[in-house]
């Protein structure tokens, strides 16, 4: 029964935070730097550009 109960609580509280959350911007292609070929370097940052573009139309 106790155990029930911490188990809404802990669920109402998950919900509670993820109906928070929003987009976490990607590191901007820094991370693409890593990839080794060009080719994936390049793909990657197109990639990213794409992607916080996007993000930014759905904000406002």
């Amino acid at each position: 029964m106790i155990r029930a109960r911490y188990q809404a609580i802990f669920l109402a509280v998950l919900a509670l935070g993820l109906a928070g959350c929003k987009y976490l911007p990607h590191d901007d292609g820094r991370s693409c730097d890593k990839l080794v070929d060009w080719n994936d370097r390049k793909a990657c940052k197109e990639k990213a550009a794409t992607e916080s573009k996007e993000w930014e139309k759905r904000d406002k």
